[in-house]
């Protein structure tokens, strides 16, 4: 049962309107009053010198697999309502697969039978221009992704030079910004939690000069049904597409933007809006039952013309000129 939410508006967004709450945590990282975790093994350095927070794989990825999976509990936070988590960081150095800092959270859980059995969201921004947010309940089963590049390029980015990164959960949304500019807007499905953490798999170093953690309301959120995030729904006595057959509507859309499909049996389906150029400007992953899909595409880009491909499995691709008003 699937409701795919493809999400990226570039609508100038005032993040500071969020800015205000009630501040959780506060760290410039002086000392270590705060107690973060520190950590100096054979993988992984986390260390608290000279007003930094460091965190470094020393490996890379596939010559030592593992990752540094931190975790912090922030008392009185809750994930489920609204929040803001403000850091301002600087990445020292890379080399492995793609250079990129993240940032987690909801409930980290415990490891059951090899199996994490954790509740969490996951933001990774890969400093080649591109944003991605995973959702994890013991497995990683749902991403989108947005190409940023031209973004980063008009605000000056320097990923080596201190940056504002802000992620704010509101409404329903996730919202993040660098350096106060807005480059990904994704309906989202919050989900209870009281922890943020940082998953280290690559081989890199970064270092998180300021924290701010801010619970923006205590109102619950409308939906607390993570499988919103991407959901079918299968109606009766409606005529659906064929497995030959992709219907997208309306067309044009104006931020909803509607897909029907079928499968003949359960697919790992990929939907990527690209535009004339063939540049993927969003892609969304997730598994689905077989049968009738109907799926919400929440599409977050400008006005004009793009190329929707829905790629099921390894063989099959359908694709169709879909309009943005």
């Amino acid at each position: 049962m699937i409701k795919l939410l493809c999400s990226i508006l570039l609508v100038t967004f005032n993040t500071t309107t969020f800015g205000q709450g009630k501040i959780l945590l506060q760290d410039d990282f002086k000392n270590n009053k705060k107690g973060w975790k520190l950590q100096h093994d054979s993988d992984f350095f986390v260390d608290i010198k000279r007003g930094v927070l460091h965190l470094e794989k020393l490996q890379k990825n596939f010559a030592r697999r593992g990752c540094l999976w931190y975790n912090k509990i922030i008392p009185g936070l809750n994930t489920l309502n609204d929040f803001s988590i403000t850091i301002y960081a600087k990445f020292l150095s890379g080399g492995d697969i793609s250079d990129m800092i993240d940032l987690q959270w909801g409930n980290r859980g415990t490891t059951v039978n090899r199996k994490l059995t954790s509740n969490l969201y996951q933001l990774n921004f890969f400093m080649r221009g591109e944003i991605r947010l995973d959702y994890f309940n013991y497995n990683w089963n749902y991403s989108v992704k947005k190409s940023i590049n031209k973004l980063l390029e008009a605000n000056d980015f320097n990923p080596n030079q201190v940056n504002k990164y802000e992620l704010i959960q509101k409404d329903e949304f996730v919202i993040f910004s660098v350096n106060g500019k807005e480059v990904l807007k994704q309906l989202c499905n919050p989900i209870a939690g009281n922890s943020i953490g940082f998953q280290q798999c690559l081989k890199s170093a970064w270092e998180i000069d300021k924290i701010v953690i801010r619970q923006l309301t205590n109102k619950k959120s409308i939906s607390t049904d993570t499988s919103r995030l991407i959901t079918s729904v299968d109606k009766n006595n409606i005529n659906y597409p064929s497995d030959k057959e992709l219907k997208a509507y309306p067309n044009p859309f104006n931020n909803n933007l509607y897909v029907n499909i079928y499968l003949d049996k359960e697919e790992t389906v990929q939907f990527n809006l690209s535009d004339i150029n063939g540049m993927v400007l969003q892609q969304h992953t997730k598994k689905l039952q077989k049968g009738i899909q109907i799926i919400m595409l929440y599409a977050d880009v400008i006005p004009g013309s793009y190329v929707l491909k829905v790629q099921i499995g390894n063989v099959k691709a359908l694709t169709a000129i879909v309009i943005k008003q």
